[in-house]
């Protein structure tokens, strides 16, 4: 299998947030298991979903869950009890705490792609990217992950982010 570094994996988990966040389960499958092909684990995907459960809400996180869930029981039957853990875990609101299974610039795409789906999230998107900005995300990054939404994801959402980040940068 591909080894993959970070700075390939946070553009594939940004694009996953948005698609969660969207709901949009069949095409988070086919991310999901183009994911695995690249090089991420199931331990990262499930830690991302752990983190998204605060932007995405707890049903859109439990959902995208159970889409990793049947891919592993494609994948590897052995691993199932790994998400099956999260699920319960979120379901009682208990958020993983396990989140060092991704760098840090992936929470930060993360992030990004899960609150640039909704325009009321505006305000924090470009909040967002001051913080991302500050994390050294740099400039180069938040375009890896903004094109990776429009390819992976949705172009609605990566124009949003692209806006937001137009703005910010027009401002500084």
């Amino acid at each position: 299998m591909l080894k993959v570094n970070n700075h390939t994996k946070y553009p594939f988990v940004a694009a996953i947030a948005a698609l969660a966040a969207m709901g949009e389960l069949y095409r988070l499958k086919n991310l999901l298991n183009e994911a695995l092909d690249k090089g991420h684990t199931i331990d990262e995907l499930n830690s991302a979903f752990s983190y998204m459960v605060t932007y995405i809400g707890a049903p859109r996180a439990l959902n995208s869950l159970n889409v990793l869930k049947q891919i592993c029981l494609q994948r590897q039957p052995n691993r199932t009890a790994l998400v099956e853990k999260e699920i319960e875990h979120l379901s009682t609101t208990k958020i993983n705490s396990a989140q060092s299974r991704l760098s840090h610039h992936c929470y930060l795409a993360i992030k990004l792609g899960a609150l640039a789906v909704d325009d009321n999230f505006q305000a924090l998107l470009q909040a967002h990217l001051v913080t991302c900005l500050d994390s050294q995300f740099e400039a180069a990054h938040i375009n890896a992950v903004i094109n990776s939404l429009a390819i992976k994801a949705d172009i609605n959402v990566a124009m949003r982010a692209n806006l937001s980040f137009a703005k910010l940068l027009e401002r500084a």
